[in-house]
């Protein structure tokens, strides 16, 4: 009986140590993996809006180039 809770035991540490191990891994290195996600979400609005303002360009663009032939007509 000694023998059987004994393995019992051992096998217990094992995944003992191995969820501290998760857990140690998971605070040391979460700031990281959760901010470039948002670093990542940030970028990508950014690139829209930045798309966005260029095809805003191009229209006022337009319309100034129709407004100075209109003009000179």
């Amino acid at each position: 009986m000694y023998g059987l809770v004994e393995r019992i035991l051992w096998g217990v540490s094992f995944m003992a140590v191995g969820g501290a191990v998760t857990v140690m891994f998971f605070l040391v290195f979460a700031q990281s993996i959760l901010g470039s996600k948002t670093i990542h979400q940030q970028l990508e609005r950014l690139l829209r809006q930045g798309e966005q303002i260029s095809e805003q360009l191009k229209q006022i663009a337009k319309n100034l180039e129709k407004q100075d032939r209109q003009a000179s007509e």
